[in-house]
């Protein structure tokens, strides 16, 4: 009587196993090697480029694509990116700060030419405190997520979801960056909008690669960007005083 594998269906011929499971090991290789593969330098460049179109007209499905394991290298170089784009913001907003602030006191005109020589410290922390906002948020969705929620979590693929909408804001940092040239005010309303708009697409996010109940999931998100925001608005400046 014939005998076909219990896995594949395949017949098997009597005294030889069946060939399926060495089949998948090396698909499982082959897919590991591409994965690995999709780190060297040209793809991670097409994959910025292809997060950057995605983030603007399909954000969703660019954090489904890119919110992965395999893609951690990627989302370091989209968050690295926007620290050091941010980084330039804030100095640079620094050098206006007192223009601005005098234009609020109705000073403004007596101090239209007026420069500050801000230190390249500033510029380094604020790098380093928009570096703590996303690891923190991170490690705290990763967190609620995986221990409190008791669901499947991986922190390299909520660091993806991150980086993905780090691009966007990437692009209207610049954006607003421009806008310093041409009035703060005009340039502190994109940077809001922006900031918004970031929230809302992690959010939905999250909510798609989580599965976190709904119902839920405005606590869980809130939560964890509570106190990011308290861990990186008075904790840290408190550490650096």
């Amino acid at each position: 009587m014939a005998k076909f594998c219990t896995k594949c269906g395949k017949k098997l011929v009597d005294g030889q196993p069946c060939d399926c499971e060495k089949k998948e090991k090396k698909e499982v290789k082959e897919t590991v090697e591409v994965e690995v593969a999709s780190n060297n330098a040209n793809d991670i460049v097409n994959d910025y480029l292809d997060v950057l179109k995605g983030v603007f007209v399909t954000p969703i499905d660019a954090m489904k694509k890119y919110a992965k394991n395999s893609k951690f290298v990627l989302a370091l170089v989209m968050l690295g990116i926007n620290v050091l784009v941010f980084g330039l913001f804030v100095y640079i907003f620094a050098g206006k700060s007192v223009n601005f602030i005098a234009s609020l006191s109705g000073y403004g005109s007596l101090l239209r030419n007026y420069n500050v020589d801000v230190p390249i410290s500033v510029f380094f922390f604020a790098v380093l405190l928009m570096a703590v906002f996303f690891f923190c948020l991170g490690g705290l969705l990763h967190f609620f997520c995986g221990t409190i929620m008791k669901k499947d979590s991986d922190f390299k693929s909520i660091m993806g979801l991150l980086g993905v909408n780090a691009v966007f804001t990437t692009v209207t940092t610049l954006v607003a960056l421009v806008c310093l040239f041409i009035n703060v005010w005009l340039a502190i309303f994109v940077i809001a909008i922006a900031g918004v708009i970031f929230l809302l697409n992690v959010y939905h996010g999250f909510t798609e690669i989580s599965k976190i109940d709904k119902n839920r999931m405005n606590y869980v998100f809130t939560t964890a960007y509570v106190i990011t925001l308290f861990l990186v608005c008075y904790v840290l400046p408190q550490i650096f005083n």
